[in-house]
């Protein structure tokens, strides 16, 4: 990417990131009723195309759309039948019809039932599309453009032992294409560019670990890195060593009797040309109600990513916390956050609202109460940066410096990005068709100190999917 500004860059960045964060997040919770009786997986994405964010959970026999009201707000669900039980689910344009599609997964573990493309209606509706064959059973999926032709394919964990991964590239219209087998599967699978060569990679839990397939970027991976590890429950993608290279989080939980569980989060990263496991965070030594599922995003705004942990029990009640990254591999001490029912799945991070705070929303069970839904975790707290676009295009909001200003010798660069296709996972800033530095989520801020004389900066945002966008703004710096 390159951008044919004039003037150059005289003297580079400094990052800005020691922003005065609050010490602990708070959210305002809410629970919408999918009335089905449970649910077991749930995304975002702008599924009406009117810019504003809905949600989709997927249910015991339906799934539910919960349309998007803006303001972190969303309608009681309109429901269709689901063809068979299934468990989680994404979301991405499969046929290049500006409409967002769902990819849906079997129930875990090693039941019937393949993975499930939904062809969606742009309407919050959706006609059934090709189930994807020898996934019989699939448990876990991950989506990411695994070939470089920027559409959407499929990882698709296979459980069994040891299991594998079948990954399937995306066609561009609503089908996929088997390519490869992994030998290494089972349980939760995520994808990211764990050794920053621009390819993405897969990382997915197995019997005897938790195995990393570096990819090549034609949709071939090399042989598997494995950190044993035992009582892998769930990995979480993240830029935990603040050093703009996905690493992963990784949460252990094991049963020690007498319905009692103990809880521990580890960093695990590509480094030096090993797959290694590091940071050991002992989360609790005993607790009743496991945490099951992690997920990570920036929950305070410091741009550290921090970790949100879900879980619950069958004999128990739902259970949510947060751990705040230090931006080192490490996490401070565990916070609780608002829980509902007794069962919690598939958390997610994203500005839910448009306030440039990290939401949460995740799906919810009542076992007793045979009812289910879609949970809300809106930010009040986090320090602010920049407010995003609308989530019905790529896009880039420019915070400052606004355009035509004169400002000093230091300037201070905030933007953020949204994403319609997925998520925005990058955000990039070029000054003077010079990238100078770049953030592993929908926000930038950055200081610069440049020459004096006239200079542009390019914000440039990145989704899921490697598409780009760019917005630019022209100023002076004078001193």
């Amino acid at each position: 990417m390159v951008y044919a500004f004039r003037k150059p860059l005289t003297l580079l960045f400094v990052w800005a990131v020691a922003t005065m964060a609050a010490a602990q997040v708070t959210f305002t919770q809410s629970a919408i009723n999918s009335g089905d009786t449970s649910s077991s997986g749930i995304t975002n994405g702008d599924f009406d195309n009117d810019g504003i964010l809905d949600l989709i959970t997927i249910n015991t026999s339906t799934i539910s759309f919960y349309k998007g009201l803006g303001g972190g707000k969303f309608a009681a669900p309109v429901n269709e039948h689901l063809p068979s039980p299934s468990g989680q689910v994404v979301a991405g344009d499969f046929n290049r019809d500006g409409k967002l599609d769902l990819a849906i997964a079997p129930a875990c573990c090693g039941g019937s039932g393949e993975v499930t493309i939904m062809l969606g209606n742009g309407n919050g509706t959706f006609t059934q599309g090709e189930t994807i064959s020898g996934t019989a059973a699939g448990s876990y999926i991950a989506l990411a453009d695994f070939n470089g032709d920027h559409l959407p394919d499929l990882a698709v964990s296979i459980f069994g032992t040891p299991g594998s991964t079948e990954v399937f590239l995306g066609q561009g219209d609503g089908t996929f294409r088997h390519t490869v087998t992994l030998a290494e599967g089972s349980y939760q699978i995520v994808a990211g560019d764990f050794n920053a060569d621009g390819h993405q990679d897969v990382a997915v839990i197995a019997p005897s670990g938790v195995a990393l397939y570096l990819g090549n970027g034609s949709g071939t991976f090399q042989s598997p890195l494995l950190a044993s590890l035992s009582n892998v429950a769930s990995i979480a993608v993240g830029d935990f060593y603040n050093n703009r290279i996905q690493t992963l989080a990784v949460l252990v939980t094991a049963f020690i009797g007498q319905g009692n569980f103990s809880n521990t989060l580890y960093s695990l990263r590509y480094h030096n040309g090993q797959w290694v496991a590091e940071n050991r965070n002992v989360i609790s030594a005993v607790t009743g109600d496991p945490y099951e599922q992690i997920i990570g995003g920036d929950l305070n705004g410091d741009f550290k990513d921090d970790i949100f942990l879900a879980g619950g029990n069958f004999q128990g009640s739902a259970v949510s916390a947060y751990m705040l990254g230090n931006g080192n591999g490490t996490f401070q001490a565990l916070n609780s956050a608002p829980g509902w029912m007794d069962l919690q799945y598939f958390p997610f991070i994203r500005d839910l609202n448009l306030d440039s705070r990290h939401d949460v929303g995740i799906a919810w069970t009542s076992i007793f109460g045979s009812t289910g839904g879609a949970e809300v975790l809106l930010n009040t707290n986090a320090v602010t940066n920049c407010t995003p676009p609308k989530a019905n295009a790529l896009s880039v909001h420019i915070c400052a410096p606004a355009s035509g200003q004169t400002v000093g010798q230091t300037i201070t660069f905030k933007g953020a990005g949204n994403a319609w296709n997925g998520f925005a996972k990058r955000m990039e800033l070029w000054i003077d068709g010079k990238k100078v530095g770049q953030n592993l989520e929908d926000q930038l801020k950055m200081t610069a100190t440049l020459a004096k004389g006239s200079h542009t900066a390019a914000f440039v945002v990145v989704d899921s999917f490697d598409n780009h966008t760019a917005q630019s703004v022209s100023f002076t710096s004078s001193y």
